[in-house]
Formats: structure tokens, sequence, C-alpha cells
């Protein structure tokens, strides 16, 4: 066989099932995003993937943009044993990142979502007690932030992340009611 190490391991592979891992990971994400592509002639061929699970679809995140505010990078290696096709898989590495002013504008942005955060605002501001409506107003969505940034895609998010995605957003929020 001819070629480069990973024109040999995407023939070996085009030649195979890969439909059979249980991880979605299909021929058309192995040729656009693997890396490090190994390749022993009748024993084994490898390679890694950087994947990004992401806590947003694309087109629910941020408008206009094809980036997602908060997600998972994840380096994984696969191994095929060529002698009984066998995969073998070995998560290498796993960070989480957010991206603080995205995080803002797809929670309380545009939308039903961020009407609805600016009449709850309006509430505190014309409320004889602020802070106490404010709790009122917001302990739900607090309470909904806390669960949702608690894990994405089965992966517990770091807990000094979460409670800073948290605090950025109850900070905006009362940053917008003009709350100490």
């Amino acid at each position: 066989m001819t070629g480069t190490t990973r024109d040999r391991v995407l023939t070996a592979l085009d030649e195979r099932d890969v439909s059979r891992l249980e991880d979605g990971l299909t021929l058309e994400k192995i040729r656009e995003r693997a890396f490090g592509f190994q390749f022993e002639a009748g024993d084994e061929l490898s390679f890694r993937i950087e994947r990004h699970p992401t806590m947003y679809l694309s087109d629910a995140g941020v408008a206009g943009l094809d980036a997602s505010p908060a997600r998972f990078h994840v380096v994984t290696a696969y191994r095929l044993d060529l002698t009984d096709d066998a995969w073998h898989i070995e998560e290498l590495s796993s960070t989480f990142e957010y991206e603080p002013w995205m995080v803002i504008e797809a929670e309380l942005g545009d939308g039903p979502v961020g009407r609805a955060i600016e009449e709850g605002i309006e509430k505190v501001n014309t409320a004889d007690d602020p802070e106490a409506t404010f709790e009122e107003v917001f302990e739900s969505w607090i309470d909904h932030w806390e669960e949702k940034f608690d894990e994405l895609d089965g992966r517990d998010v770091p807990e000094e992340d979460k409670d800073a995605i948290v605090e950025l957003l109850v900070d905006e929020l009362k940053e917008r009611a003009e709350i100490d």
C-alpha cells in the first residue's frame, strides 16, 4: 500500500465498518479532524481526534457566530487491532472553557428568555425592596443555571468554572438591575 500514513489508515478504515464505534465517530469526521495517524500493516492502525462537546448548539448560542460559549476540548486516541477488528479507545485529555461575553449573550440576550430577564429587572427596579425582589425574581433562574452548567454530555463541568459562570450571570443581572 502506497501513500502517506494518513492515506493508508483511511483506506484501511474505509474497508472496515467504522459505524461499530459506539461514540458516533464516523469516517467523515476522521477524515476532517483526525491527526497523529500510525499504521502497522497487518497489526494495527491508530489516530487521535479532538472533539468539542458544546453547551449550546451553534444556532442556539450567539447569533451570527459559529462558536459555542461553553465547551469541552476532548482528545481521544483510537487504535484498531487489525487481527481481530477490536477497537481500543482512550481519552487522553479533557479541558473545559467558556467565553464570558458569549455566555452572557446566550443566556441574557435577545429572544424570549432575554425579554423575561428584562421583565424581571423591571420588577426589581420598581420594587420597594430591590434586593429581596431580586432574590425572589431570579432565584429560579440561578437554580436553572447551576443545574444547566453542572454537566455537559455526561461530563462534569469543573466546579470552579460552573461557579464562575453562575457568578458571571448573577453579577450581570445585578448590574443591569443596579443592585450593589
